[in-house]
């Protein structure tokens, strides 16, 4: 169970890895981020994941900013491969500087391709309740909250 939430937490901070200055609309930007923060986990650069997340940073659970890179830590430093694949379930837009971003997102050992590769192989599956905001014309995790999804999320 604690291996999970600190998957979890690897996974926000993940997800949060991209400066989004180089897309044109906030969605590609927001895509971009994610993008980088899927490819930040998995090189296991934690701090490439601190520079995703706000200062700001607090959840319903009273993690601070220092306690999602701590988690994320562990998780890269317990693993020793991490390969993710991840959906953008829903995207909207508060605000200018505000984003609100539901994410599927599937963890694995091995690496995975496409949703069908999924099918073929053991993943623990997570669903990301984020909300993002916009720091310096940079996107970073203000608050998250993540639970276990089910395969079928993924389709």
């Amino acid at each position: 169970m604690i291996r999970y939430c600190y998957g979890a937490a690897v996974v926000s901070l993940v997800l949060l890895l991209a400066a989004c200055g180089s897309g044109d609309t906030p969605e590609e930007q927001v895509k971009l981020f994610v993008a980088a923060g899927e490819g930040a986990v998995e090189s296991r650069d934690i701090g490439d994941i601190k520079a995703l997340i706000s200062e700001k940073y607090g959840d319903d659970h009273d993690r601070t900013r220092r306690d999602l890179v701590a988690l994320s830590a562990r998780y890269i430093y317990a693993n020793k491969n991490i390969h993710l694949l991840t959906r953008i379930g829903e995207l909207t837009f508060p605000s200018e500087d505000s984003a609100l971003l539901r994410l599927y997102v599937a963890m694995t050992g091995q690496n995975v391709s496409d949703l069908d590769a999924l099918l073929n192989m053991q993943a623990d599956l997570y669903l990301f309740e984020m909300e993002l905001v916009r720091e310096d014309k940079e996107w970073k995790l203000l608050k998250a909250d993540w639970q276990r999804a089910r395969g079928e999320d993924f389709f």
